[in-house]
């Protein structure tokens, strides 16, 4: 195990590799349902507009 964990001695650069990946892909997860959020607000909205109208 010790020796998966030492990437053959590239640890150094490969662990933070791995941290900033998952990063971005947490933000990009995180990002993309405030956006599907905001926009079922907006289209609720204008269904609402034109049921008013």
């Amino acid at each position: 195990m010790m020796r998966f964990l030492d990437m053959g001695g590239y640890y150094p650069w490969v662990w933070p590799a791995y941290a900033v990946t998952l990063g971005v892909m947490g933000l990009n997860i995180y990002w993309a349902k405030r956006l599907l959020a905001r926009a079922r607000r907006a289209a609720q909205r204008r269904l609402e507009m034109q049921e008013e109208s």
